[in-house]
C-alpha cells in the first residue's frame, strides 16, 4: 500500500467514476483501475461492487475512505503548519474561532502588553470547514486528534432584574418567564441543547447579538436572559442584574484551547501559557450569583 494507490482511491470515491478520476489525476485510466485492483487485493476486500461502469462503494470502502481521507486531512495540515512555522523566533500568531467572544478583548489586551512584538490575527470560520493555518481555536467541544486543554469553565446564571428575589430557579419556572435570547452562535446553541434536553420550551421576546442591550433590557424588568458568568463579565455591567442558579446544581458550559499535535514555537507556547493563566484567574473577579 503507498500513497499513490490511496491517493487514486480517494478520488475515485469522490468522483465514482474511473474515467473522471483518472481526467482529474492526469493518469490514464487502467493506471486507476490497476491501482485499485492492487488495494483491494492487498486489503483482502472489495472496496467497490462494479455494475458495468457504474461503481457502488461496499461497506468497508466507506469506512476505509473514512479513515484514508482524515489522514490525508491531517497530512495536508502538516505541510500547511510545517510551511507556517518557520523558526522558534515566529512572531505571528492566528486564533480561530466560530463565533466573537467577549474574551477577545482581553486577550488582545493581555498578549499585547505582555508580547508587544506579536502579530495577532483571528479567523472567524467554522472550526470543521477552513482549511487556513491556525495556531489555536477557541472551541466549546474537543476536537479530535487534536490537543486540548480546558480553557474555561463557567457556570451559566439566569439573569433577572434587581428585583427579583430568588436565589434558585427551578427548571419548570423558566417556561413561564420572557425571555430574551441571543442570535445563532455557539452559546445560543449550547442553551438551545440544555431546554430541549429539559423539555423546556420558553416565550422569546426577543433575539439579539447585542448583550448590553440584553442586560439593560434585564435590568429594566423587561425579561430573562442566560449569562455565563466569566467571559461577559469581561465587557458587560453585569452588577445591575441578579443572577439565579438554575436548579439545585446549576448547568456549565465549557470553552477549550485546541491545537494539532506537533513541535509548538517558544511563542505558541508562551501565548497557551498566558491565556490559561488568565483565564484560570478569572474566577477571582466573579459576579456572585444572588
Amino acid at each position: 500500500m503507498n500513497l499513490t494507490q490511496l491517493k487514486y482511491f480517494t478520488e475515485v470515491v469522490k468522483t465514482m467514476n474511473m474515467t473522471k478520476a483518472a481526467t482529474k489525476l492526469h493518469v490514464a485510466q487502467p493506471s486507476i483501475s490497476r491501482s485499485i485492483r492492487e488495494l483491494e487485493n492487498e486489503l483482502g476486500v472489495s472496496l467497490f461492487i462494479r455494475q458495468g461502469k457504474k461503481l457502488i462503494l461496499t461497506a468497508q470502502g466507506n469506512y476505509f475512505f473514512t479513515v484514508v481521507n482524515r489522514s490525508f486531512n491531517q497530512l495536508r495540515l502538516a505541510k500547511e503548519n510545517v510551511k507556517a512555522i518557520h523558526s522558534l523566533n515566529n512572531k505571528k500568531i492566528t486564533i480561530k474561532m466560530c463565533e466573537t467572544t467577549p474574551l477577545l478583548v482581553s486577550f488582545l489586551k493581555i498578549i499585547h502588553n505582555k508580547y508587544p512584538q506579536i502579530n495577532l490575527q483571528f479567523i472567524q470560520s467554522k472550526i470543521d470547514n477552513d482549511p487556513r493555518h491556525y495556531d489555536f481555536q477557541l472551541v466549546p467541544l474537543p476536537v479530535p486528534e487534536q490537543h486540548n486543554e480546558l480553557l474555561l469553565s463557567e457556570e451559566v446564571f439566569l439573569a433577572t432584574s434587581k428585583k427579583n428575589p430568588q436565589s434558585t430557579f427551578q427548571l419548570e419556572k423558566i417556561n413561564q418567564l420572557p425571555l430574551i435570547e441571543m442570535n445563532e452562535s455557539p452559546f445560543a446553541d449550547f442553551i438551545q441543547r440544555f431546554l430541549s434536553a429539559q423539555r423546556i420550551d420558553p416565550q422569546v421576546v426577543l433575539r439579539t447579538g447585542d448583550r448590553n442591550l440584553m442586560i439593560n433590557l434585564v435590568a429594566q424588568g423587561y425579561a430573562s436572559c442566560f449569562v455565563p458568568e466569566l467571559s461577559w463579565n469581561c465587557t458587560t455591567n453585569l452588577e445591575k442584574i441578579s443572577l439565579h442558579r438554575i436548579g439545585k446544581n446549576g448547568f456549565h458550559r465549557r470553552i477549550y484551547l485546541s491545537y494539532p499535535y506537533g513541535p509548538r514555537t517558544s511563542i505558541q507556547e508562551q501565548v497557551a501559557t498566558l491565556l490559561l493563566n488568565y483565564c484560570h484567574s478569572l474566577k477571582k473577579d466573579i459576579v456572585s450569583p444572588s
